[in-house]
């Protein structure tokens, strides 16, 4: 794996996690999801635009924090809705027959 592979990671991670920690601390606020991805949104256009004298902006790594920061969302959502569509365990004892 290249570094170009790698780098595109690093970002899909950071914008993971950024958005990730966000929405945990806003989550009692309705807007939590748009918090969050703006959140990842904006700290990949600040690291691009850290990276103009550097190494250039480059789209593609703004591109892969946003779709790490949606996709946490996204995940979230999938697993929140599946653990309240799952049907409680009842168990069973004959002890109290």
């Amino acid at each position: 794996m290249g570094f170009g592979q790698t780098d595109k990671i690093l970002h899909f991670s950071a914008g993971f996690g950024i958005s990730g920690i966000t929405y945990e601390l806003t989550k009692k606020d309705k807007n939590a999801v748009l918090y969050s991805i703006a959140a990842g949104t904006i700290a990949g256009i600040a690291k691009e635009t850290y990276d103009i004298n550097r190494t250039g902006f480059d789209n593609k790594d703004l591109a892969y924090t946003i779709i790490g920061s949606i996709t946490i969302n996204i995940l979230r959502d999938a697993i929140t809705k599946a653990k309240t569509h799952r049907k409680p365990k009842r168990f069973h004892s004959k002890m109290y027959e």
